[in-house]
């Protein structure tokens, strides 16, 4: 794919990307590997809609059994910030209680979206709430949530590609990469 004009520059490609995913998996795998969970399975939660494409690869690399759910958790509403408190626009329908939960996220910004939902799964009876994401971002962190695995870290960079988006644009691009802000006031779609 053709770098995009509203990208300022590309972070991390594909190739780097991958390597990355395959080690996280790796980790994941070892540390289920002998654990003994409900019903030998994990259930996974994606969070949607920036989960998909790190979701879609990881899960592929397990080793172990799982069942596989998402939400949708708002907070942006469609600007470059966080905005206001996080609120479940799409419920799981998997039972979660005693089990061994995985929530996947494409990014931990502020944490705020992320504690929300693991004291929200906790609560709904989860033995076990642990998280993976594909990139954080340690300094604009409000909250002391940490993944348990993380890919990469970043800056306080407006991230696009690979599931992180701008108003729902740029999920599909096969790299992560700085958004130029500075040309969305004039940009036409």
């Amino acid at each position: 794919m053709d770098r995009h004009p509203l990208v300022k520059k590309v972070l991390v490609d594909k190739v780097e990307i991958d390597s990355k995913i395959d080690s996280l998996a790796n980790e994941v795998n070892s540390y289920y590997k002998n654990k003994k969970v409900k019903d030998n399975t994990v259930v996974i939660i994606g969070l949607l809609k920036g989960c998909i494409p790190f979701m879609a690869s990881l899960i592929k690399k397990f080793d172990f059994q799982c069942v596989i759910d998402f939400m949708i958790v708002s907070s942006y509403g469609g600007t470059l910030t966080n905005i206001h408190e996080p609120k479940i626009l799409h419920n799981i329908n998997t039972d979660i209680k005693d089990a061994d939960v995985l929530i996947v996220e494409d990014i931990i910004d502020t944490g705020i979206t992320l504690n929300f939902m693991k004291d929200y799964l906790e609560k709904k009876g989860a033995k076990e709430v642990k998280v993976i994401t594909l990139a954080s971002k340690p300094n604009k962190l409000k909250t002391n949530i940490k993944p348990d695995w993380n890919g990469f870290e970043f800056g306080d960079e407006f991230l696009i590609g690979y599931g992180l988006d701008y108003q729902e644009r740029f999920r599909n691009l096969p790299y992560i990469a700085i958004c130029d802000t500075d040309k969305l006031n004039d940009w036409e779609w």
